[in-house]
């Protein structure tokens, strides 16, 4: 079989050297170099193209890559030539670049390729002195592959193309040329993926061709490659089952320019029963020539192993060709950058304050940190550099009201950004007479932000002193943001239109969130009591004052007060939930404290307190 195979490849030599008469079909190192795992699935791999494999199958894959690549590949294929493939692949924002090599050989001691020509007729003069050949086929690929849509991706490769066929009476016996590869990859859910692949997508008179010293040309076979991916077991599989992973791929060939040569499909599996090993087995069909210039189909089975350590995993083929034993071929593959569960990137950072979701009160904060990478030779927050000193830092920076996104970026010294770390910082209003274990000291915080509420011109708050009628009033009227009229007539025999608060008290009429006493007055400079401003609170907060029911739960409120409908629905909405198993006291004088605490619980303030305290959103 092996003088066999060596005396085509003699004639193939001689065809050369005398100039080709014709157009001849070349060889394409990547139909087979596809790396050790691709094989061992039978080299389908199509729609699943989620490693650096992808550049030899289809690069649209190299979008997935979250992370650089390295591989290489070696075998022998039918034991007779060798074959070796590198590739690198390097993700970035716009997408993922990648760089790939196949080369394949085969020398062999042949009789002399010395011709005669007698009578115009070709022959190789019978011979039985050995000499020396070489065949060298090799590509070297350059790939891309990016996200176009959310669900779509897209890729190219270029090959260039290099051979050689060296012995003696060989002239002109180097050539060159180039094509491209296109791919799609279409994954519309975790579980099922499409792909696509023209390789060799190039006609001959856009170049795709190689062309021999001698002047020869050789076209390059086209292929178009259509494969689908789907998860059986796994966690975004069909089913579940203790932790496996099983997906199998299905890949159909057609070659657009030889109608002689039959549709191929590729069938594999890969079962993954740990998170370091990986089970292969497939069908990969080829064609076998024949008489009169046919083709049949031979149906090669696969098999492969896969062991995953540290980002490294090592991959074993298996796979037969022709069912002739003696062509079994073993393949093996060492790639790096693959992780079934990726670890979490190194630190290079260290922030030792101020901790992300911070709150603060000061006009400035001050942070501090580490660095653990040497490389980091600069420290920026917010382009405010901060000064490093023994492998630490700190920096004093403002801080604006509410809230505050800081990026704190480590460069090197290229300026380069190695690291970049988001602290988001609140900033809010407090005043010099709540203490950190005062009761309310948060809702009183969270309204003087958001101006809902003020203090005195001393800092003071004064958390346990009053409110008056009209400075409740007052407050919630500005906080609908109702417009004021003029006071033609004072609604109440004891308010003067001149009164500060007389056009706010006549907003919160037409609001409905106040009456007046029975004799015809309004008492605005009065301290309101808690009955009186929990009622006004429960209206205001838009409360259902019918569902509130006449049941007691304060025993010091009558079954017949005036406000216990209102009392019972702010309770039943959490308004005074500081009360809880505790009496009511309804003519206590509602103080400045309870009243931030009430009103915090009501529904217009408590979303504007919702937006302030949502740590997620207008940071950056």
């Amino acid at each position: 079989m092996r003088t066999k195979k060596l005396f085509i490849v003699i004639l193939v030599v001689l065809f050369a050297s005398c100039g080709f008469a014709q157009t001849k079909m070349t060889n394409d190192p990547t139909h087979i170099s596809v790396g050790a795992r691709v094989l061992g699935m039978g080299k389908a791999f199509v729609g699943t193209a989620d490693d650096l494999n992808s550049i030899f199958i289809n690069p649209a894959g190299l979008s997935r890559l979250d992370s650089y690549q390295l591989t290489s590949m070696s075998g022998k294929f039918v034991n007779e030539i060798n074959y070796l493939d590198l590739g690198a692949a390097y993700p970035f924002g716009g997408g993922t670049v990648a760089l790939g090599y196949v080369g394949s050989g085969v020398g062999f001691i042949s009789p002399t390729g010395t011709t005669e020509t007698i009578d115009g007729t070709r022959i190789i003069p019978s011979t039985t002195e050995g000499v020396n050949y070489d065949y060298n086929d090799n590509v070297l690929l350059l790939s891309y592959g990016a996200n176009f849509l959310k669900e779509l991706s897209g890729g190219a490769t270029l090959k260039i193309f290099s051979q050689s066929l060296v012995g003696p009476n060989i002239s002109g016996g180097t050539a060159s040329g180039y094509d491209i590869d296109l791919g799609l990859l279409y994954s519309p859910n975790p579980t099922y993926r499409l792909g696509a692949t023209l390789q060799n997508a190039l006609p001959v008179s856009l170049g795709g061709k190689i062309t021999w010293g001698s002047g020869a040309v050789e076209t390059i076979p086209c292929t178009l490659k259509l494969g689908s991916s789907v998860k059986i077991l796994g966690e975004n599989g069909l089913t579940t089952y203790q932790g496996h992973e099983l997906s199998a791929d299905l890949d159909y060939d057609i070659a657009p320019t030889r109608p002689n040569i039959p549709n191929l499909f590729h069938l594999g599996f890969q079962w993954f029963p740990a998170d370091t090993l990986d089970l292969r087995c497939g069908i990969d069909q080829d064609t076998v020539g024949r008489s009169g210039g046919l083709y049949d189909v031979a149906n090669n089975l696969t098999a492969g192993v896969g062991f995953l350590f540290n980002g490294f995993r090592f991959d074993y083929a298996f796979h037969q060709y022709y069912s002739i034993p003696e062509n079994d071929t073993h393949y093996f593959s060492l790639t790096y950058g693959v992780w079934r569960k990726k670890p979490a990137p190194q630190e290079k950072i260290q922030i030792l304050s101020p901790a992300d979701k911070t709150i603060a009160y000061a006009d400035k904060i001050k942070f501090s940190g580490r660095l653990l990478d040497r490389d980091i030779k600069k420290i920026s927050i917010n382009n405010v550099n901060a000064p490093i000193i023994k492998g630490s830092f700190e920096a004093e920076v403002p801080l604006s009201e509410r809230k505050n996104g800081f990026t704190v970026t480590g460069f090197n010294g290229e300026g380069k950004p190695l690291e970049k770390k988001k602290i988001r910082v609140l900033k809010l209003k407090t005043f010099a007479d709540l203490t950190a274990n005062y009761w309310a000291k948060l809702p009183v915080e969270q309204l003087a932000t958001e101006n809902i509420i003020a203090g005195y011109p001393d800092g003071m708050f004064k958390p346990e002193g009053g409110i008056t009628r009209a400075e409740f009033l007052t407050l919630l009227v500005r906080v609908k943001g109702v417009p004021l009229s003029p006071v033609a007539k004072p609604p109440f025999k004891d308010l003067l239109i001149s009164h500060w608060a007389a056009q706010y008290i006549q907003a919160g009429m037409t609001l409905k969130l106040v009456v007046g006493y029975p004799d015809g007055t309004f008492q605005p400079q009065n301290g309101i009591t808690r009955a009186e401003g929990v009622a006004v609170a429960a209206r205001f907060g838009e409360l259902d004052l019918a569902r509130a029911g006449d049941e007691v739960y304060f025993k010091d409120i009558p079954g017949r007060h005036w406000a216990l409908k209102e009392i019972n629905a702010a309770r039943a909405a959490g308004f005074i939930s500081f009360l809880e198993n505790r009496p009511f006291e309804p003519n206590r004088a509602l103080s400045r404290g309870e009243t931030a605490e009430i009103l915090s619980h009501t529904k217009f303030i408590a979303q504007k307190i919702a937006d302030l305290m949502d740590w997620e959103k207008g940071y950056y």
